[in-house]
């Protein structure tokens, strides 16, 4: 671990506090000459899967290459909004884009948090564009298997880490082996975590309408105050309204549906 004064210790855990009940992230009280762990101090949040601890900010990573899983990437806006943790979405692989992709994640994910757009094969502009956003912040970096999430690492270090390859299937050869926190030179801290292409489910119904915040807005104006904009007729329900209309990303409604049903399946949500 590392204190505030930049000292880092190899330490073990007082008594009954063993290191398995230590996430990274965590912050502790320690005695420096015995070097033991003497106390974990609250947390503000805790993650699994991946297992972190005090995260303040998720940037989930996109790219054209591997294909977005965008059922993932709502459920992983989900885990965050819930966990008190601010997502953002950053499009990689910027030389790679099209319009057409980057207008639909920004369409798809502009009113529900911040989308930034970088390339990683441009040092000096990922770091102006990432390193404002990343101060002073305890960040996760997330998203799938070969979106570059090591070489945005490698940006941001200055370093040498190892860079995956895709597979000859389009699937990421996947470098990160476990989480673990990088001090950047804003002051910031970085989390890169293994990648991964399912997430368990852990909300309920309710908590799916609550983290799709671009329905808000309009929900406000449905015809029945408790709205879920399911099984409501079309002329009752402003959000299906909008969604028809274009407002709304209709890909997006459709998961919202998807994610309402697997709710109910997997956590026995009625």
């Amino acid at each position: 671990m590392k204190t505030q004064d930049e000292k880092v210790y190899t330490l073990k855990g007082r008594g009954k506090l063993k290191e398995d009940k230590l996430l990274v992230g965590d912050f502790v009280d320690i005695d420096e000459k015995q070097l033991v762990i003497e106390k974990l101090l609250p947390r503000k949040n805790k993650l699994v899967r991946p297992p972190l601890a005090n995260v303040e900010q998720a940037l989930i990573v996109v790219a054209p290459m591997p294909k977005p899983d965008f059922l993932l990437i709502d459920k992983l806006l989900i885990k965050f909004l819930l966990s008190k943790i601010t997502p953002v979405v950053v499009i990689n692989k910027l030389d790679l884009c099209s319009g057409v992709f980057v207008d639909e994640i920004v369409k798809q994910y502009k009113p529900i948090c911040d989308v930034e757009m970088i390339s990683a094969l441009d040092e000096r502009m990922t770091q102006t564009i990432l390193n404002p956003i990343l101060s002073g912040k305890l960040s996760i970096l997330t998203g799938q298997s070969a979106v570059g999430k090591t070489s945005i690492l490698n940006c941001l270090l200055h370093g040498n880490m190892a860079v995956g390859e895709l597979s000859k299937a389009g699937r990421g050869k996947n470098t990160t082996r476990h989480s673990e926190i990088f001090m950047l030179e804003n002051s910031g801290l970085i989390a890169d975590t293994p990648g991964f292409n399912a997430l368990d489910i852990e909300f309920s119904p309710e908590d799916v309408l609550d983290c799709y915040l671009e329905f808000k807005p309009y929900a406000k104006k449905c015809k029945y105050k408790n709205c879920n904009h399911i099984n409501e007729k079309l002329e009752d329900c402003i959000v299906k309204q909008k969604v028809k209309d274009g407002t709304l990303s209709a890909p997006r409604y459709e998961r919202y549906l998807k994610l309402v049903e697997q709710a109910k399946e997997e956590g026995k949500f009625e």
